[in-house]
């Protein structure tokens, strides 16, 4: 699951500086497992909606509570789009939905556009189902 990856990088990470940590599975029935410890944003998005998912405080590697794996569902239609802290929280479901239709790496590279900072480095990661 989700949350076992997280505590196996957990004890991978002690005696290191850590890191924000997140861990997604998507199930071909089009269940997300989702497990998220620091400052992770992640989202399932679709064409009418943004569902936030749940990232937990605390630093991989240091001290971090019990993780847990949330269950969601992505629509057909939506993405699962998880980013680093380089990426501004100002970014709307009107900047990503005109999106949809490209492939992730499009989606990721527009959002980053939108939404980047210069001040530090930026992740992005775009998952679309296969169903």
């Amino acid at each position: 699951t989700p949350e076992e990856a997280v505590g196996q990088i957990h004890r991978a990470l002690r005696g290191t500086r850590g890191a924000a940590i997140a861990v997604a599975r998507l199930e071909p029935d089009g269940r997300t497992l989702f497990c998220g410890v620091g400052n992770i944003t992640a989202a399932l998005v679709t064409p009418t909606t943004r569902t936030m998912l749940l990232s937990h405080p605390g630093i991989v590697g240091h001290q971090m509570g019990q993780p847990r794996t949330y269950e969601n569902h992505l629509d057909p239609h939506g993405v699962l789009l998880m980013h680093t802290d380089g990426l501004s929280e100002r970014w709307t479901h009107a900047d990503v939905a005109p999106l949809l239709h490209y492939p992730p790496a499009l989606i990721a590279a527009g959002l980053l556009r939108q939404a980047g900072t210069r001040r530090d480095d930026a992740g992005v990661v775009v998952a679309k189902g296969a169903w």
